[in-house]
């Protein structure tokens, strides 16, 4: 049994099980459809769409240093570009505030697509981290490697609040960005922000970091 297991985990790489998993989402999406007839949560199908872009940007950054370093300027540009749209992954979680317990039959159908959602973006957001971790320590020594990761996790934390209580999203970047500037300017003594930044920043770090603890564990021990 053992063996068919690592077996299994061989030959799927981590793209193909969150494709599974993703896949898993939009079926459960689909279904609730079919039993309810109330198209609301589609949405989560965007959501979990956008969830992917960061992940696609850091595999072609990794795939492109398959043929030598980028210039400075493009790594720079590569990981802007990913940073952006990388707070769009974590961000599922808080759709867990649409769970309406109030004469809800199927609470526990809702509870399992809004949750598996938010595992879905989670484990796209760790991923994709851990990609970038990675190709950081081929520019950077590992302690400012871990510095860069931490202050975009905090950079995601405050992302994440503009785009739940604010309602902007990563692409308002390009078709509103005087507004959208000054709106994150302006937030910035805003206590909700600091108190969600804080909180979200500080739950990605830890489950970051017991994410590559289990790793790096995993890989001595083998």
């Amino acid at each position: 049994m053992r063996s068919l297991v690592n077996m299994f985990l061989v030959k799927h790489k981590p793209f193909t099980v969150l494709l599974l998993l993703s896949t898993f989402c939009v079926t459960l999406t689909a279904v609730s459809y079919i039993r309810s007839g109330n198209i609301t949560y589609f949405y989560l199908d965007r959501n979990l769409f956008l969830a992917w872009v960061p992940l696609l940007f850091a595999l072609t950054w990794q795939h492109r240093l398959n043929f030598g370093k980028l210039a400075k300027w493009k790594a720079t540009a590569m990981f802007c570009l990913w940073l952006l749209f990388f707070p769009n992954a974590p961000y599922l979680i808080t759709d867990l505030v649409h769970l309406n317990t109030r004469f809800n039959p199927a609470i526990w159908a809702d509870t399992l697509l809004l949750f598996s959602c938010a595992l879905a973006g989670l484990a796209l957001g760790i991923y994709s981290l851990h990609i970038v971790h990675q190709i950081l320590l081929q520019y950077f020594k590992p302690g400012k490697a871990w510095f860069i990761i931490s202050m975009s996790l905090m950079l995601t934390g405050y992302g994440i609040y503009l785009g739940r209580i604010q309602r902007w999203n990563s692409w308002d970047l390009f078709t509103q960005p005087f507004t959208l500037l000054t709106d994150t300017i302006y937030q910035l003594d805003n206590p909700q922000a600091i108190k969600m930044t804080i909180g979200f920043s500080a739950l990605l770090f830890i489950i970051y970091f017991m994410f590559k603890t289990i790793i790096n564990h995993e890989r001595i021990k083998g």
